[in-house]
């Protein structure tokens, strides 16, 4: 029986809350999940008929309209539901957002977390927590080195000192309290960035900005065209996120030796320059073109080189990327293009991740 042969069988009946599951990786993790059986209550706030959650609609046991940092009703409804394995998405994710509305962030993403903590704290049928944060929690040192899970953490915006912040409030409550006997939970972060796929409208992020002017013939105009980033495909990342809740899940109560941070990042193809994301993306539409902003728009704060070390997934979790960075532009284009063409969202949706498990 290889990796996903046991994923499958293990997430099959499992009760899972996952917050944050109308969001762009949310509802890719919905579908993934509903695909493996499991049951799950997802819990987000409203969105308009027009999102991707809408179009895909995955079929849950629970869905759940709420404010993440709403301490009674996140309360109320894992009481209620009583999961095994809690993935924590919920977040406000935009560095652009942050700079607006910085306090909105924070309470968002700092008290979501510590909700959810304190939940794992009342309910005993909890075993396995993935907190999902983001590679902007180092402290940037703008070089070539790979960041591992013991680099420095440090920020200089609003939205990376969340990041921080549910960082270190996951190692808090796992050091302070999910050590006791009889209550050795497993509790990880998972760091991750510039998650590449179909379904992302944030357009303050650069592929949903990219593949909203080229389908509609828009030039678009980018910033930082020479900053490296790691792009990666959404389900590699998911599959990841899977891979570590199970681990998680089948050691607690018995060692901790899956707890901690865990990176989640693309192989070296990954690794690539924001101009270089731009002119892969364009070869897919018709009549695309792309422009770069100098001085002026670059967003204060904004690293400029950012590469991660996922050495301790692979070797912990047997977990590695399975596709390449042009795979995974060619997915994404394509997918928008059918969409474009007519073709039914939610049967793309399945398909593509029935086509991703084949191949694991």
């Amino acid at each position: 029986m290889n990796n996903i042969d046991h994923v499958m069988e293990f997430y099959k009946g499992k009760k899972v809350l996952l917050t944050g599951h109308t969001g762009f990786k949310g509802t890719w993790m919905s579908v993934i999940l509903e695909l493996l059986g499991a049951k799950v209550c997802g819990y987000s706030l409203p969105l308009n008929t027009y999102s991707f959650y809408h179009k895909v609609s995955p079929h849950l046991q629970y869905h759940v309209e709420g404010d993440i940092a709403d301490e009674d009703k996140v309360s109320f409804i894992a009481g209620s539901f009583q999961p095994e394995i809690i993935f924590h998405f919920a977040s406000h994710s935009s560095l652009d957002g942050s700079m607006k509305i910085p306090d909105f962030i924070l309470r968002t993403n700092l008290m979501g977390t510590v909700n959810i903590l304190e939940t794992v704290r009342q309910i005993e049928s909890i075993k396995s927590v993935v907190v999902v944060t983001s590679d902007k929690c180092y402290q940037n040192l703008e070089t070539d080195e790979l960041y591992k899970e013991d680099s420095i953490l440090g920020a200089k915006d609003p939205y990376s000192t969340s990041k921080v912040c549910q960082e270190l409030l996951t190692s808090c409550y796992m050091d302070t309290f999910f050590r006791e006997e009889g209550r050795l939970i497993g509790i990880a972060t998972a760091r991750a960035s510039n998650v590449i796929g179909p379904g992302d409208n944030n357009i303050s992020r650069l592929m949903p900005y990219l593949l909203d002017s080229f389908a509609n013939e828009r030039i678009a105009k980018i910033r930082n065209p020479y900053a490296v980033r790691p792009w990666q495909h959404v389900l590699d990342v998911l599959y990841g996120y899977l891979l570590l809740a199970k681990n998680l899940y089948e050691s607690a109560g018995v060692t901790m030796k899956y707890n901690g941070a865990y990176n989640f990042g693309p192989n070296k193809d990954g690794f690539v320059q924001v101009g270089h994301i731009a002119a892969m993306a364009a070869r897919y539409f018709e009549n695309a073109s792309y422009s770069v902003i100098k001085g002026k728009d670059h967003i204060r704060n904004e690293a400029k080189v950012l590469k991660l070390d996922s050495t301790k997934a692979k070797d912990m979790l047997g977990w590695k990327p399975k596709r390449t960075l042009e795979e995974t532009i060619e997915f994404t284009c394509n997918f928008v293009i059918k969409e474009k063409r007519g073709e039914n969202t939610a049967e793309l949706c399945r398909d593509s991740i029935r086509q991703y498990l084949e191949i694991l």
